[in-house]
């Protein structure tokens, strides 16, 4: 009994540390300034996930799942939300290449207005199939990108956020963005 228990508080600990070095290697969360466009990039219903956590803080956004023709003078930041669906796409009655034809319209139009765009992929290992793959290159693009661990397993957005020198923020949980965004 007392060498489960040594066991189990041995694995707590463990964790416990590993937690607190990856925390520790994180960047400093930006401070970004609303009225906010949030918009999926490939459709997933991810970016309904990303508005839920910014619900009861006072941020100020629009949720706007197809957006492209943008009035650029209302908005300080654009999130998007990374992460392919076929469903979502089929709704939207668009396919990959014309999805990814507005995802590049829209960020070169946000850029050239000088908002700032923050990336996030909080679907996890799930949200990086071949669907969400034409999408997540995006990240490279972004000025502040934000993963959840599981959807980094293999270090994609690790290489990618260096190769392009772009900040990148890892979230064990996807409930953490309430955290995040209430700063």
């Amino acid at each position: 009994m007392r060498k489960c228990f040594v066991s189990v508080l041995l694995c707590a600990s463990l964790l416990a540390f590993a937690a607190a070095a990856c925390a520790a290697d994180n960047p400093e969360f930006p401070t970004v300034e609303d009225p906010i466009l949030l918009t999926p990039f490939g459709q997933s219903q991810d970016a309904n996930a990303v508005k839920l956590m910014a619900k009861g803080h006072d941020v100020t956004y629009d949720l706007a799942v197809l957006a492209k023709d943008v009035d650029w003078s209302r908005f300080k930041t654009m999130i998007i939300v990374l992460g392919g669906s076929g469903k979502g796409l089929g709704a939207a009655g668009l396919d990959i290449p014309s999805e990814v034809a507005r995802c590049t319209e829209l960020l070169a139009a946000a850029k050239e207005k000088g908002v700032f765009v923050m990336a996030m992929h909080i679907g996890g290992n799930d949200r990086r199939g071949p669907n969400s793959q034409p999408f997540l290159v995006f990240a490279g693009e972004a000025n502040y990108m934000v993963v959840r661990a599981d959807g980094n397993a293999d270090g994609y957005f690790t290489d990618l956020c260096k190769e392009k020198n772009v900040p990148l923020y890892t979230i064990e949980k996807t409930t953490e963005l309430r955290k995040l965004l209430a700063k």
